[in-house]
């Protein structure tokens, strides 16, 4: 029944009615796939990173295997601020074989940047790979270049 409450809330475009159906839904049954990603789909449009972390982390649970639920979670924890935990999604959903994958290059590049790990050269090259004309990526491998050069020559002064 909460199946159909929730398809007829989303029918009628009242996320909010939708998404109190879906979140009882998922208390009660522990392998609601569906209704995870429907919540974690809500709960972006919403920028509620918190649930969308949860839903994330409870799909995975049931089904690790599709690339959709580790996109969506590698946002929210960047989002969040867990950089660590961002990076392991993106390494796993390139792994996955993802619809977008300069884009996850992307977004690896930058958080590894954001790190300091050398890594990001090489993610934002594979990104540009992808996507020749990805403008954000040029940005973000200058940007690499560029702190690599300063690192260079602050480390050859006396």
């Amino acid at each position: 029944a909460y199946t159909v409450l929730a398809a007829l809330h989303r029918k009628l475009n009242e996320p909010k009615p939708e998404r109190e159906v879906l979140a009882r839904l998922a208390a009660r049954c522990a392998d609601a796939v569906d209704a995870y990603l429907r919540l974690m789909e809500l709960a972006t449009e919403a920028r509620d990173w918190p649930a969308v972390a949860q839903n994330g982390e409870r799909f995975l649970a049931v089904n690790p295997l599709l690339p959709e639920p580790h996109r969506l979670l590698a946002r929210a924890q960047e989002e969040l601020g867990q950089p660590q935990r961002a990076v392991a999604s993106c390494r796993t959903l390139l792994k996955l074989d993802p619809a977008d994958p300069a884009d996850v290059h992307f977004r690896l590049a930058r958080l590894l940047h954001q790190q300091g790990d050398p890594a990001a050269k090489r993610h934002a090259i594979q990104a540009l790979e992808e996507a020749p004309r990805f403008r954000d990526a040029h940005r973000l491998l200058l940007e690499i270049n560029r702190a690599k050069k300063s690192e260079t020559s602050a480390n050859t002064l006396p």
